[in-house]
């Protein structure tokens, strides 16, 4: 069951002092890191207030980091597409529980086409001002830009019957203030899953039918800057289509890439 959950709230004060000295920022970020994974075990969520800005739309805080959500799309032709709400995939897991643990289908393959390049900085670590900060703080609350990916997918009904959705575009705008979050440590235990033997291609990703033996792919330093850093488009994406594998370990979704992008 999907829950929103505000422990971030009682977490920003271990995350602000974590940044206290700005004199020893590679520490500070590693010990926002390491509270960010201590914390990870629960589910995020959205703060239940939220406050305006003049990009649009409303600024709240997942998993500690200032977003700006459920505000106008961007306009930039480079994220013109199909929204996740217009396509079969808006909650496809919800039409199409499991039946049993054995059950593996339908299935659904994601290759990710572009996405924005303030996704993948420049710098490992947390990028402290876009943290969510104490009442009282003189800095002011900074939300992250307007940042998207865009994927195409395949849905697997059947070994040998499947749908091709292309061109299909998510940005922070497109999070909703009533849609659940993920924790990061749920993320995380995304990238452990692996695929069952019977369904597994080992090593070849691929759109399918067969999925690879890991869901993500193996992780380069822009992988883990693009699944770390947009972990709320991330978090919305598995949200939007009504899966659940972060929590329960479905195996039935999987990515053939993630900052690699295709040829």
């Amino acid at each position: 069951m999907w829950k929103v959950g505000k422990i971030l709230g009682l977490a920003s004060p271990l995350l602000l002092a974590s940044c206290a000295l700005p004199d020893q920022n590679s520490k500070g970020h590693a010990a926002i890191q390491k509270t960010l994974d201590s914390i990870g075990g629960f589910l995020g969520g959205a703060n239940a207030t939220a406050s305006g800005n003049a990009q649009g739309g409303k600024m709240v805080t997942i998993n500690a980091v200032n977003i700006m959500i459920d505000g106008p799309h961007p306009s930039d032709p480079r994220w013109q597409g199909k929204l996740i709400n217009q396509t079969s995939l808006y909650h496809f897991f919800d039409s199409h529980p499991r039946r049993s643990p054995s059950d593996y289908w339908p299935r659904i393959a994601i290759r990710i086409d572009d996405y924005s390049e303030t996704l993948i900085p420049k710098v490992t670590g947390v990028e402290i001002k876009y943290m969510s900060q104490m009442p009282g703080a003189f800095e002011p609350n900074i939300a992250r830009p307007v940042e998207c990916i865009k994927f195409t997918a395949v849905i697997w009904k059947t070994p040998k019957q499947s749908e091709r959705i292309e061109n299909i575009v998510h940005c922070n705008a497109d999070i909703r203030m009533n849609e659940p979050t993920l924790s990061v440590g749920a993320l995380h235990n995304y990238a452990s899953i692996m695929s069952p033997a019977s369904m597994s291609s080992g090593q070849v990703r691929n759109f399918g039918p067969k999925s690879p033996s890991k869901l993500l792919p193996d992780y380069s330093q822009d992988d883990i800057r693009l699944y770390t850093t947009g972990q709320y488009l991330f978090s919305s994406l598995f949200t939007q289509l009504g899966y659940k594998g972060p929590l329960d370990s479905d195996p039935r979704l999987w990515f053939i890439n993630l900052a690699q992008k295709p040829v």
